[in-house]
């Protein structure tokens, strides 16, 4: 089964997010921000297995390379570890958000296709959202009506070959516009 990428693009986001305060921390010259920083990169870690994404085994590198410091003799302990920080940081930024771009391309390519999908539904007029009627059925309908009709089966293919049904159907249901139906 495919993944599903409004989950990648969502929990990656998430620890994107958390970034921000460790920098913060950096800054302050605040030790905290080495055992935040561990704690972010196992966590990130984490949910990149959970995902099944490879790229996990970035995070447990630069993990084992900030626990394995060490510092040179007569330098600033504290100052070469948290510049030894910053350093993992920005690299760890940089591997999540190139994981993150590429997931994220994707699903805006999707969202593309599929307002265009939409488009083409709201100019035939056939389909009314009764208020009373189950959201997500009608999604699914809707969805339904446009995977088998012979002359939208080239753009659902290609939305298919983005992302997965499941994510189609969030999408959808974030993009319609009931007004225009």
């Amino acid at each position: 089964m495919r993944k599903s990428i409004t989950k990648i693009t969502s929990d990656i986001s998430l620890q994107l997010n958390e970034i921000s305060p460790i920098a913060d921390q950096i800054q302050k010259k605040s030790t905290q921000s080495i055992r935040n920083f561990s704690n972010w990169l196992t966590t990130t870690e984490d949910v990149l297995k959970n995902l099944n994404l490879p790229e996990s085994s970035k995070f447990s590198v630069k993990r084992s390379e900030l626990s394995a410091f060490i510092p040179s003799a007569g330098g600033s302990k504290k100052k070469e570890h948290l510049f030894l920080t910053a350093t993992l940081l920005t690299q760890a930024q940089q591997d999540l958000w190139e994981v993150f771009t590429a997931f994220n391309e994707k699903l805006e390519n999707a969202k593309k296709l599929i307002n265009q999908l939409l488009g083409l539904l709201y100019q035939t007029n056939e389909f009314k959202y009764d208020a009373n009627e189950d959201f997500t059925v009608f999604i699914h309908d809707l969805w339904n009506f446009c995977h088998q009709h012979e002359q939208l089966k080239g753009i659902t293919g290609q939305i298919l070959s983005l992302v997965n049904k499941s994510d189609v159907i969030i999408i959808m249901a974030n993009e319609i516009d009931l007004e225009n139906l």
